[in-house]
């Protein structure tokens, strides 16, 4: 992970509190660094849709939360939804260090 990410994810968790604006933030951060991938590696269609996959699945995650906050949860079921979420979350995360032990380091052959 960069020293720029790293700075501006701890800023962004800092408080414990992630906003609106510290969200929007991240999220164009996150273009513009996918935009470099483009710019070295070219507009391939799986590198293109990644990025709109990305966010395709933020935007059904907050459909989903909609969709949940329209329901009377109880303490157990808000516990379920939150470890629910978070363990999709992880498994994206551990998807992207498996996937990025793979890299190989070279010339671009492509």
């Amino acid at each position: 992970m960069s020293k720029s990410l790293e700075e501006l994810l701890a800023s962004i968790y800092a408080d414990d509190k992630v906003s609106m604006r510290e969200f929007l933030t991240l999220q164009d951060d996150a273009d513009r660094r996918w935009d470099k991938v483009i710019d070295e590696l070219g507009p391939n269609t799986t590198l293109l849709a990644f990025q709109k996959a990305m966010d395709v699945a933020m935007h059904m995650l907050h459909l989903s939360v909609e969709h949940i906050k329209k329901q009377e949860l109880t303490d157990l079921g808000e516990a379920i939804v939150k470890d629910a979420v978070t363990a999709q979350v992880e498994y994206v995360k551990a998807g992207c260090a498996l996937s990025l032990r793979a890299l190989k380091v070279g010339p671009n052959t492509l």
